[in-house]
């Protein structure tokens, strides 16, 4: 028996195993082994999904969770490697959310509209407000979730479903600036408003490649970008003849929302990514939520 079967007694033990063949279960378990393989114990251990690099113990809880060859995750422009990886993220997210499900009262999720997404886009201007996020969308029975990007990983965020019908919104923090997190928070959410019925399969978003010619992404970009600035006056805001900072600043300071974000719609515009700097920089997300 190899190392891999070695450890397939005590793994049993934690796992559902009621619906599924002894035959089926295993082999389930072996596909399962080969998403884990090439990721980091040392890793793992450092995020405390593992207690210590030889224990697969705790990894459990994500057996049944994980989406493995059979059903396929929602991401389009993504590699099979790239996929493993987002597959034990979202597993880890997913898990995470049902804790939080069962451990927190909520209300029912009744909906999401686009002049709620404007509110949350104005608590940008406090870059501390990421902390109280998670609260305020367990307010109107939204579960946030920030799960550390594992290493290779391409995927800034997910929106998907429980099995309860809660939605969930998982952020990976894959860059520390704060006008990334806002853009993907609010694109993720904006499918809550526009697409709520159409996640039956978790979405994934990375912001790098972002899917344009793909309408449900597309659509999900602009209500977004609108939630951060205002349609009309963007066409014709100052930054565009005044490239400087102060501009930035003033036109952020009207649409009641962080410099950054701002700043980050021009870079993307424009395609230039090394104007503001001083402004995108100034906040570290990361630093901010797990103190890193």
């Amino acid at each position: 028996m190899n190392t891999q079967d070695r450890g397939w007694a005590d793994f049993t033990h934690t796992t559902r195993t009621s619906d599924v063949s002894p035959h089926d279960l295993f082999e389930r378990y072996r596909e399962f082994q080969g998403f884990i393989a090439n990721l980091s114990r040392k890793e793992l251990v450092a995020r405390r999904w593992l207690k210590t690099e030889d224990d697969d113990s705790p990894l459990a809880t994500l057996f049944f969770d994980v989406p493995l060859s059979k059903k396929p995750t929602l991401f389009r422009k993504s590699t099979k490697a790239n996929e493993k990886l987002l597959a034990i993220w979202q597993a880890r997210a997913q898990a995470e959310a049902e804790y939080l499900s069962f451990a927190e009262t909520r209300p029912t999720f009744a909906g999401l509209s686009k002049e709620q997404l404007r509110k949350l886009a104005h608590l940008s201007v406090d870059p501390m407000a990421v902390r109280q996020l998670p609260t305020i969308l367990a307010e109107i029975g939204i579960i946030l979730v920030y799960i550390y990007a594992l290493p290779g990983m391409s995927a800034d965020g997910a929106v998907f479903q429980l099995t309860t019908g809660q939605p969930v919104v998982a952020l990976s923090l894959r860059f520390p600036r704060l006008d990334y997190f806002w853009f993907t928070l609010l694109h993720e959410l904006a499918h809550l408003v526009l697409h709520a019925n159409q996640l039956k399969e978790p979405v994934f978003f990375d912001v790098e490649v972002s899917d344009e010619s793909d309408r449900t992404e597309r659509a999900a970009n602009r209500l977004a970008k609108d939630s951060i600035v205002d349609r009309e006056s963007w066409r014709n805001c100052s930054p565009k003849y005044d490239p400087s900072d102060a501009a930035v600043r003033a036109y952020a300071n009207e649409q009641g929302v962080h410099p950054s974000l701002v700043a980050g719609l021009l870079r993307r515009e424009s395609g230039n990514y090394t104007r503001y700097s001083s402004i995108i920089n100034a906040h570290d997300v990361r630093e901010i939520i797990f103190h890193i």
